[in-house]
């Protein structure tokens, strides 16, 4: 078994204590406050690699019919358990669905997790409704260095892939396969691990995240339909 790429497995019971909390927020804030503004209500929503369930559970709480996907089958029984909504444990790059399936994907910071994040891009856009919408988070290349310099050091318990796209990877792979750009800028100007500074991020991404600034920030936020 590649343990690279089964990684969250092993750290499933222990994955929301492991997260910051300020971090999951401010995400849940990127896609259902200013991304997905649309009324849910009905519509078959995919959340990808939905680790423990909390982007599932607020879908489901406006109206979505969702089903989460994870590769964690530890994590899908998790969500499961959290959202009484269907689960599943698969592949982000070989979904296990006919095309044309739902009409919202969401994904938050899955695709760097991947060995090829561009096959998970096209899988989106294949069970996406003509129409339909992807939401999806992801770091920004730029960190990387910082990423490593801190797994050099053990300062965080993250061992599987981490194959961090730039702006440019991002906007080009959803261009190759079928979707256009709605909106696309960046959030978390500095590391959100530390705490001091949150009033001042969250001040710094209203203020900045769609500005020139955005594209050097730690993580990006992407809109797109499926044409």
């Amino acid at each position: 078994m590649d343990r690279k790429r089964f990684f969250y497995e092993t750290i499933a019971e222990r994955f929301d204590e492991l997260h910051n909390e300020y971090d999951i927020n401010r995400r849940l804030s990127v896609i259902f406050d200013e991304l997905l503004t649309i009324d849910m209500s009905g519509l078959r929503v995919l959340d990808l690699g939905c680790g423990s369930g909390w982007f599932s559970l607020q879908a489901g709480k406006r109206g979505g019919k969702v089903f989460s996907l994870d590769i964690s089958q530890s994590l899908a029984k998790i969500t499961k358990e959290r959202t009484s909504q269907n689960s599943l444990a698969a592949d982000a790059a070989a979904l296990p669905f006919q095309a044309n399936q739902f009409d919202i994907v969401i994904s938050s910071e899955m695709l760097e997790h991947l060995i090829e994040p561009e096959r998970s891009i096209e899988e989106i856009s294949r069970v996406l409704t003509p129409g339909g919408l992807v939401a999806l988070t992801t770091p920004n290349r730029k960190w990387l260095w910082l990423v490593k310099l801190a797994s050099t050091f053990r300062l965080r318990p993250y061992e599987g892939y981490e194959n961090f796209l730039s702006f440019k990877d991002v906007a080009n792979f959803i261009d190759m396969h079928g979707l256009r750009i709605i909106c696309h800028y960046g959030f978390h100007p500095w590391p959100f691990q530390l705490s001091v500074l949150h009033r001042v991020s969250r001040y710094v991404d209203g203020k900045f995240s769609r500005s020139r600034w955005g594209k050097w920030m730690i993580n990006q936020a992407v809109l797109a339909e499926k044409l």
